[in-house]
């Protein structure tokens, strides 16, 4: 994907049900410069039981060049997001056409 569209930087979003926290660890391991951050929701119990899920840790996050947040909602990933400045908590108006 950074190959393809090296002028986007992605804000990597999934869960800690699998394999995305290792999978998003090697892509910002290779292309730091085309990744915002990576957002993990937590996945409960039950949702990883659900999700054939036998991997419960995070990746080794703490060396890398982005922002990692965890938290177990979108609305959680979304106060992180606008804590550290990447997401604006004006709501936007739709605009009326007259």
């Amino acid at each position: 994907m950074a190959r393809e569209f090296p002028q986007i930087k992605w804000l990597l979003v999934g869960d800690d049900g699998q394999h995305d926290e290792s999978i998003y660890h090697e892509f910002v391991a290779r292309h730091p410069d085309h990744v915002s951050a990576v957002c993990i929701r937590q996945l409960t119990p039950g949702e990883a039981v659900l999700a054939g899920s036998s991997f419960r840790g995070h990746a080794s996050s703490s060396d890398s060049p982005v922002p990692w947040i965890y938290a177990p909602d979108g609305a959680g990933l979304a106060d992180e997001l606008e804590r550290i400045g990447m997401l604006d908590s004006a709501p936007q108006q739709p605009e009326v056409e007259a």
